[in-house]
């Protein structure tokens, strides 16, 4: 009896899963525990009649005095143990670094430009099961190079058939890295064990082929192919997710339909046809790299998000991104007030397509073809928005609000914030409205948390989600003030100017002003005020929902912190770089939201 096994999983095995599982934790979902765990499950009853087989012939041994001697099947129970501590730590790396992944997006398109890779693969790994029979029918130094082969490729086969399409279409640095970071550290891991005996492999099963000293070759393809094994599992199960995300997701007026039970999404998934509306996995592709691009920290913040809300939040921020790029690139007034207009008709046409008013337009496949790529990119981003789950009033009113920036015209001393009223209207326009869509989609995709809520509940949260995003916009016009200044906006009340003696003309020249930061100031201290006293409506959303809710609303408060620390250090009374919360500080804040949920 002994404790070198043990303590090599007291030393390398337990602390990157508790140490994981601590940082991750808050993250984790039902879905996740679920995926994880089953794998774990499988991997230990595959593995178990494999390994007793080994030690049973003595390919593998284990001195009396380096395990603690109970067994299960002839297996101590510090090597079961192994099997679902490494599976454990690769899938918890994998459901980490795929977080970010908007998984519907990589269902394949085109699935038949697919099936020579699939032929190739196929062909590969059945040749590798051949050399392992024929490793086993030769016996003596390739016993151990066979019984991994002729274990491991059956499994490979089966699960390279189910996922290739998907799993070829996933960045294959990120499937690379999750593969080869576990199977790294366990390479260093066995050759410390095998160098200080811990376990040992008979000489006359072996090939006697070491990568370095003490890791023996057959120990490295061990480790290479059950994390391979365990990468391909996780992937066929994020194929199955991404397949019941888009049969939800691609139907924009479906309402109230509820994301299947894990065993649902299995069986679910065996029964697929893989046949994918390719149109809606390009806008969705196109959706994300809108966001990405012009908006990294939604994308980052809607990745917290569950299932297909984030789908179709990213197709909401996407919709307004695209909509104010279209406004800002326009090259005159007359143009930007063309694409205001143009949005609400593709608005009313979507949601109201047998009520809507509107002349008559092509469908979005026929205006890709004959309009502008402008146009194309309006269409795209309307056609995809939710209107089974959503309502079209937010979006409208969203409108009003690129209508209020054509307003301003600084060469005529025209500008449209007079007052405090007046800041108030244009930050509901322009972030209340986006809030109040947030919110309905949230509780669209939680119908039975919904059904608890009153009237009266449901409208005072809606209610004080506006507050909220009024409370975000506040935040924003005192970090771009001088930005804004720049392109002949003065966000900051004229009432307020001038009880400091200021115009907003002045402003425009000078944005540096001393009396200027003050304002500032005050701006964030109503950001303040207003975040504090609608704050506790996120306590009345769905759990799952409360915390990545809290992501995006203290994300932006942060900044409000940045503003303040460079105004009083007045090193952003000038600056036309919009302040950035540091990225150890988004981090933690986005962990510390997910855990106050």
């Amino acid at each position: 009896m002994g404790l070198a096994y043990a303590l090599v999983h007291l030393v390398f095995n337990l602390p990157p899963a508790l140490l994981g599982t601590f940082l991750y934790g808050p993250f984790f979902t039902r879905l996740d525990l679920y995926k994880i765990l089953s794998l774990v499950v499988i991997a230990v009853i595959s593995t178990t009649p494999w390994d007793s087989n080994l030690i049973r012939q003595q390919i593998w041994t284990y001195p009396p005095d380096a395990v603690l001697g109970w067994t299960l099947f002839t297996i101590p129970v510090e090597e079961i143990f192994f099997f679902a501590i490494q599976t454990y730590n690769t899938a918890l790396l994998h459901t980490v670094l795929t977080k970010r992944l908007v998984l519907p997006m990589y269902l394949p398109r085109f699935p038949k430009a697919t099936r020579r890779y699939r032929d190739n693969g196929a062909l590969v790994i059945s040749g590798a099961f051949g050399l392992g029979f024929a490793s086993l029918w030769l016996g003596g130094r390739a016993t151990y190079l066979g019984w991994i082969l002729s274990w491991v490729c059956p499994v490979l086969l089966l699960q390279w058939l189910i996922t290739y399409p998907f799993l070829l279409a996933l960045p294959r640095k990120l499937v690379l890295t999750c593969i080869c970071i576990p199977t790294f550290y366990l390479w260093y891991v066995d050759t410390l064990a095998l160098g200080k005996g811990t376990w040992a492999l008979s000489q006359g099963t072996k090939l006697n082929i070491q990568l370095w000293q003490h890791l023996e070759v057959e120990e490295a393809l061990f480790f290479l192919a059950t994390n391979t094994m365990i990468v391909l599992g996780l992937i066929a199960v994020d194929h199955a997710i991404a397949t019941a995300q888009y049969q939800i997701a691609a139907v924009p007026d479906e309402k109230n339909k509820a994301f299947p039970s894990f065993w649902a999404l299995l069986v679910g998934y065996l029964r697929r046809d893989d046949i994918y509306d390719a149109a809606f996995i390009t806008e969705l592709l196109d959706a994300v790299n809108t966001l990405q691009k012009k908006s990294q920290s939604m994308y980052m913040a809607s990745a917290v998000f569950q299932g297909q809300l984030r789908i179709d939040l990213i197709f909401l921020y996407s919709f307004c991104r695209t909509i104010d790029d279209l406004v800002d690139e326009a090259h005159d007034r007359e143009t930007a007030r063309y694409w205001i207009d143009e949005c609400a008709t593709a608005i009313d046409r979507h949601f109201h397509p047998a009520a809507s008013t509107a002349p008559h337009m092509p469908t979005i496949q026929q205006e890709c073809v004959s309009s502008s790529e402008s146009s194309r990119r309006l269409f795209a981003s309307t056609n995809r928005l939710p209107t089974g789950r959503m309502d079209s009033g937010p979006l409208s009113e969203l409108l009003n609000g690129f209508r209020t920036d054509l307003k301003f015209d600084a060469l005529h001393n025209q500008f449209p914030i007079a007052t405090e009223a007046d800041l108030d209207r244009y930050a509901y326009h322009v972030a209340g409205t986006v809030a109040v869509a947030t919110i309905q989609l949230s509780l669209s995709h939680y119908p039975e948390h919904r059904a608890q809520m009153s009237e009266a509940e449901q409208r005072a949260v809606m209610a004080a989600s506006e507050r909220m995003g009024q409370a975000l916009q506040y935040v924003n016009i005192a970090r771009d003030v001088v930005v804004d200044a720049r392109i002949g906006r003065v966000y900051l009340p004229t009432s307020w100017l001038e009880a400091e003696g200021l115009t907003p003309a002045e402003v425009v020249r000078n944005p540096g002003d001393d009396r200027i930061r003050g304002l500032r100031e005050r701006m964030l201290l109503k950001a303040d005020a207003w975040y504090h006293e609608s704050e506790r409506m996120i306590r009345q959303l769905p759990v799952e929902v409360q915390g990545p809710m809290r992501v995006i609303v203290d994300g932006y408060m942060a900044i409000g912190v940045v503003v303040r620390e460079e105004l009083r250090r007045k090193t952003g009374q000038t600056k036309e770089v919009k302040a950035k919360v540091p990225l150890w500080r988004r981090l933690a804040i986005v962990w510390w939201a997910m855990v106050r949920r």
